[in-house]
């Protein structure tokens, strides 16, 4: 009888410390390590005006980050569909910094896009702050409005509070 009540304390314990290790191993926070980016070169937010068949479309942002398989020839672009709905893995050329392709899947409305004359330079932009940053623009045309054009140019975000939009 006193030999089941020690087993039962024991177990109880062994399975307390068990159940709280599992808790305590689980809580691994894994922070990417932006040199593990190949083409950290491009990614982060940009500040782009915005132009639609001519007219002003307004100032937002757009984001640029790399694809899962880490590739050095292609960029996810993404304006977060804070304009027509942009998303889309556009062929890089990063040793120039130029980037587009035709007939390209857009992800947020299942079109396709074409994206040309994309370019990004360096030191290319002075943003309302006074900072040099690099720019960027490039032209999209979308599969379900042909012929009309939208207009992205810009510079790299600061995230400083009068950098924004």
């Amino acid at each position: 009888m006193k030999h089941n009540i020690i087993v039962k304390k024991l177990s109880f314990i062994f399975n307390t410390i068990l159940f709280v290790t599992s808790f305590v191993a689980c809580e691994v926070e894994s922070v990417p390590d932006e040199n593990d980016v190949v083409i950290s070169e491009v990614t982060g937010t940009w500040v782009v005006d915005m132009i639609y068949n001519g007219d002003d479309a307004g100032t937002n942002t757009i984001s640029i980050y790399n694809t899962g398989a880490n590739d050095t020839n292609v960029m996810w672009l993404d304006d977060q569909e804070h304009s027509w709905g942009l998303k889309a893995q556009v062929p890089l050329d990063l040793a120039a910094l130029t980037f587009g392709g035709t007939a390209l899947d857009e992800l947020y409305y299942g079109v396709t896009v074409d994206i040309t004359e994309g370019i990004i330079v360096k030191g290319g932009a002075t943003t309302p702050s006074g900072d040099i940053v690099d720019s960027i623009s490039f032209k999209a045309e979308f599969s379900d409005i042909p012929g009309e054009i939208w207009e992205y140019s810009g510079y790299k975000s600061t995230a400083k509070i009068e950098d924004l939009p």
